[in-house]
């Protein structure tokens, strides 16, 4: 019975272990099978992929949401040109109390860029090994996205806010003054302005999803503050006549007489600023046949010459005194050559365009108004101002040396034996120092030297027969 028993035992044994070795076999088959299998598909691949570019962007590959899987980059582009075009001719509405202005963002300034989002996409599995273009090949990856760049031009953007928007400007004005006939300022106010936000504006024109961007903008506005405001005016009024200087001249040098005329008009009503320069040929201007000026005696290297608008510098000495008893500050000024005799030594000043020049500093704080007057034979030249009352400003000078002359003695041998003759005057030179003493309610405050004038003598000439 036990032999029966161990018998079958073993013969099921038998029959378990013939199963399990063909079971064994055959999953050995499939695993070969699958290898071989993959092995070729692997092989296939590569040789596809290694020998074969068709030159398509790849699977799920989108640019801003486009879809450009599949497409040539020719077609890619005109696909994402199509996108940009719509991008930019979107528009937003700028609006202001009840105006409003439709504007498209490429007129705004806006440019998008694909070329970058392009590259990267036709690169997508391009750069990458065989193993790895394969695996992309084979398997369900996720989508490649790419975004346009897009940027602001800020000059052209402000240009299209400016036109569109300029006439919503209200700006500021300043204080303005008119010249009264009694030489004072009467005074206009200012007035404060309203002007567009332009930085606020493009701050939130660029910030803008131009994606899905907002339709309306509500514009804003700011205070625009003058310049210049009546309480400044107030506190640089012209109040009154602050110096005045008198020279005379011979009216019967009509040319000579013509030319002061003409240089003191054109000084006339000039208008000096705080802090400005009163400049003699600035104002005045070139001297020239075509402006009226004439041929008059001029002193050129010590000797009296007929020169064009010869006797200007006495308008230009007379203007000198003036401005010293203002008590300007002289910035640049020259004597003459020779003495003068329309101005003390040591006060006159000469001047020639456009580099020989009388200026003065506005150093008072105000403005200051020039006024001339020319009658037969005298010129006036005045300036008005902040008048400081009590100020009194003097003027000295004093001859340090005397230069005496040379005689010179020339033959003419159109004279007679013996006969002489003056042809020129002798006249000597000087060295002069000048100052300039302030007073204040009659007690000196402050004297100051200004510049020393030198003077070359004059030769007397003799002319004597042979």
């Amino acid at each position: 019975m036990e032999d029966s028993q161990t018998r079958r035992h073993q013969q099921n044994n038998e029959q378990s272990g013939s199963v399990g070795l063909m079971l064994k076999k055959r999953k050995t088959l499939y695993i070969s099978l699958a290898l071989i299998l993959s092995v070729l598909v692997f092989a296939g691949l590569s040789v596809l992929l290694l020998t074969t570019d068709n030159q398509l962007m790849a699977e799920r590959v989108f640019i801003s949401d486009i879809n450009v899987s599949n497409l040539t980059q020719d077609q890619a582009k005109e696909t994402v040109d199509k996108e940009i075009s719509r991008l930019m001719g979107q528009t937003i509405t700028l609006k202001a109390d009840q105006y409003s202005s439709e504007l498209k963002l490429g007129d705004l300034g806006l440019l998008v860029l694909a070329d970058t989002a392009l590259a990267k996409a036709y690169g997508v599995n391009r750069n990458d090994s065989v193993p790895q273009r394969i695996i992309s090949a084979m398997s369900e990856s996720k989508e490649k996205r790419f975004s346009l760049a897009h940027e602001w031009d800020d000059e052209k953007m402000l240009q299209a806010l400016n036109q569109s928007l300029e006439m919503l400007n209200k700006p500021s004005l300043d204080a303005t003054f008119e010249i009264s006939p009694q030489n004072t300022m009467l005074i206009k106010p200012e007035r404060v302005g309203r002007i567009i936000d332009t930085d606020d504006l493009i701050a939130r024109v660029t910030a803008i999803n131009i994606f899905d961007p907002v339709h309306d903008l509500e514009v804003q506005f700011k205070e625009q503050s003058p310049l210049i405001t009546a309480a400044q005016l107030e506190d640089q009024k012209i109040t009154g006549l602050i110096a005045s200087y008198t020279t005379r001249f011979d009216p019967t040098q009509i040319a000579r007489s013509e030319n002061v005329r003409l240089a003191a008009n054109a000084l006339d009503k000039a208008i000096i600023k705080p802090g400005d320069t009163l400049s003699f040929n600035q104002i005045v201007g070139e001297r020239t046949v075509e402006a009226g000026y004439k041929d008059a005696y001029i002193i050129v290297n010590g000797q009296f010459v007929p020169g064009l608008a010869g006797g200007i510098c006495q308008v230009s000495s007379t203007l000198y005194n003036t401005g010293l008893l203002a008590n300007l500050l002289v910035t640049q000024r020259s004597n003459h050559d020779l003495a003068i005799s329309y101005a003390p030594l040591g006060q006159d000043a000469t001047v020639a365009y456009p580099d020989l020049d009388l200026k003065f500093n506005n150093n008072t704080g105000a403005y200051l108004l020039v006024r001339s007057k020319v009658s037969n034979s005298a010129v006036t030249i005045e300036i008005y101002g902040k008048v400081i009352p009590g100020q009194e400003v003097l003027i000295s000078n004093t001859t340090e040396t005397v230069i005496p002359f040379e005689v010179q003695r020339l033959v003419d041998e159109t004279l007679g034996h013996g006969v002489s003759n003056v042809k020129q005057e002798g006249q000597p030179g000087y060295i002069v120092k000048s100052y300039r003493t302030i007073k204040m309610n009659g007690q000196v405050v402050k004297t100051e030297p200004l510049q020393q004038s030198r003077y070359v003598p004059l030769p007397k000439i003799i002319e004597v027969g042979a």
